[in-house]
């Protein structure tokens, strides 16, 4: 886009938006502005200033003025070169390699778009394209936004769009930055919030949001470069915290070898537990099962067994049921897609996310406490993260941040960031968190205010009565039930309620068990999810369980061994404090002292 004649001059003052005062060649000027925004930042007394002389008659001036020089750039203002310039753009192959038809001011609905524009498809189709073209003058710091003045013109152009592309045309709105040296765009929520949501509104329906910057001369503007286009701040969370990641990730043993089967494996097993705490049970976990048809032919007291002292049990039943399901239906590969993975048993959203991103290299969001509390600092967002629908919502504005080319490194930053800085309990690191710089809750110094979480119900708690009864080599293990928690553990038999020594020995003799000894050893608690055990516990010492045999099976007793117990019947971590009256090892402690032997 050119103009033909153009004269430099010396602006003064703009008593209203359509006229400006100029000095030209020493003498005063009224002219044309070309501009109805505000422009206060560009239109400055005693900026240079480029006007384009008019031969039209009748006009009470002679000029229009279309750009000016600030911070030693050329800003173009003319409202009507963004849309010459895309013109030029687009029929130069700058956006569709092959426009077949152009037309400007075309009317959808209730609005008239810039453009509408054909372009041959990748598939011999005709790809059908309504465009709507903003300029930007605005800029701050290196920063161009949108718009300088409030504009409910503006806001219904974009919702059109959203009904444009839901009628199956490909849409897209054009953001156009009349000057170069600009490092980004955004939309101006000071100015007009409601622009802001509209635009996330479109990108959510499919609306392509791009812009350009632009070659600005004192006589032509020109498309240039992409920009990115920063719809909020969560938009420019992946260049520094990719930068971050690579620089100092944790060498974790799922990161060297991401297959599938190792992702999912790690994943469901860092649920609720510490990496540490995870490492032995994942390596002995995958040398004792190694793929996913190994686990989905395990015996059910083996699997519980390598599981042991993780908890939360439901866990490894869902991914043994998941494992069958992937050996029956997706002939033993774990599927790739982020739809089909929601379809197993125990696999939630996140855990879909983070397998098919990390895995398999799908864009799609892996969103847990972690990225929720990282995202509500950032975003000062003060909705409650426990409820399903706002993980939903952040879910959906995630996709739209995760770059197209490391969705998984992407992923596991983002947890990383929040294990390692962004920290859960304490006061964040915020000095070492790479997004510092345009987190909200950092530049308000109210961290610890974020996230929400509203207040959750009072744990149930449960008074028991745990007998630790032995002979001098086995132990007696009562099985629970194959439904509710624990189902199928081996236990310590159990009394309800808190019982004292007297009747603990009296519901023995009534089994009859005989030549018992009885001992108190303590009160023990153990924290599940929505429920608490308050345990008081007693060892019992009796002769030769093996010949009480009539009196355990009354009871629904067991005898075994205690290196069995150790090696062959998975007992809960819950009664680890009672455990070690048995000495033996459970969980991790148990991987340990294997490995120091």
């Amino acid at each position: 886009m050119k103009y033909q004649q153009i004269k430099k001059g010396i602006f003064r003052s703009r008593p209203n938006r359509f006229i400006a005062y100029v000095t030209v060649d020493g003498k005063e000027e009224k002219v044309h502005v070309k501009n109805t925004g505000r422009c206060r930042e560009l239109l400055r007394e005693g900026a240079a200033v480029y006007l384009e002389h008019s031969e039209k008659e009748g006009r009470s001036t002679a000029y229009d003025l279309v750009a000016v020089e600030k911070e030693g750039r050329i800003v173009n203002m003319d409202s009507q070169a963004p849309n010459k310039a895309a013109g030029e753009w687009l029929l130069s192959g700058g956006l569709f390699s092959d426009v077949t038809c152009l037309k400007p001011e075309m009317t959808f609905g209730e609005s008239r778009f810039d453009f509408y524009v054909e372009a041959a498809g990748e598939d011999g189709g005709i790809r059908k394209v309504y465009m709507e073209v903003k300029g930007c003058t605005l800029e701050e710091d290196g920063v161009g936004s949108f718009p300088d003045a409030p504009s409910e013109r503006a806001v219904k152009h974009v919702k059109e769009l959203i009904r444009a592309k839901e009628a199956g045309y490909e849409a897209y709105l054009l953001f156009v930055v009349q000057m170069d040296r600009v490092d980004y765009v955004v939309p101006n929520r000071r100015t007009q919030p409601e622009f802001a949501e509209a635009l996330l509104e479109a990108r959510k329906a499919g609306v392509r949001i791009i812009a350009r910057d632009c070659l600005v001369t004192a006589d032509s503007m020109k498309i240039r470069d992409p920009l990115p286009v920063y719809l909020s701040e969560m938009d420019r969370i992946p260049e520094p915290l990719l930068a971050w990641y690579d620089k100092g990730r944790r060498i974790l043993p799922w990161r060297e070898e991401p297959t599938p089967y190792h992702v999912w494996l790690s994943e469901i097993m860092l649920q609720q537990t510490r990496v540490e705490a995870v490492k032995p049970y994942y390596d002995r976990f995958l040398k004792a099962l190694p793929d996913i048809k190994a686990l989905a032919e395990a015996e059910e007291e083996g699997l519980l067994k390598l599981w042991e002292g993780l908890g939360y049990y439901n866990r490894v039943r869902n991914l043994q049921k998941a494992a069958k399901q992937i050996m029956e239906e997706y002939d033993g590969k774990m599927p790739a897609e982020f739809e089909e993975l929601c379809k197993l048993p125990g696999i939630g959203s996140y855990t879909a996310g983070a397998v098919s991103s990390i895995a398999y290299g799908k864009k799609a969001p892996a969103v847990d406490g972690n990225v929720l509390r990282v995202l509500s600092r950032i975003m000062l967002d003060g909705r409650n993260i426990l409820d399903a629908k706002v993980k939903k919502s952040v879910e959906q504005e995630l996709y739209f941040v995760i770059p197209d080319h490391r969705p998984g490194d992407f992923n596991q930053a983002m947890m990383e960031l929040g294990a390692m800085v962004c920290l859960p309990n304490g006061k964040p690191k915020c000095e070492e968190c790479p997004l510092r710089g345009f987190c909200g809750a950092y530049r308000q110094g109210c961290m610890m205010e974020y996230p929400k979480k509203a207040p959750k119900k009072a744990r149930k708690a449960e008074e028991k009565t745990v007998l630790v009864m032995q002979d001098e080599t086995r132990v007696a293990l009562a099985k629970r039930e194959e439904r509710g928690l624990l189902a199928g553990f081996y236990e310590f038999p159990c009394l309800p309620g808190k019982q004292s020594d007297r009747q603990v020995l009296e519901y023995l003799k009534r089994l009859g068990f005989v030549s018992l000894r009885i001992q108190k050893i303590g009160e023990a608690k153990h924290i599940f999810t929505h429920k608490e055990w308050h345990m008081t516990g007693y060892l019992i010492r009796t002769d030769e369980l093996a010949n009480q045999k009539t009196a355990a099976e009354k009871a629904g007793f067991i005898f075994a061994e205690k290196e069995e117990i150790e090696r062959n019947y998975p007992l809960p971590s819950a009664y680890a404090a009672y455990a070690k009256y048995l000495d033996i090892t459970q969980g991790a402690d148990k991987f340990r002292k294997a490995d120091k032997r």
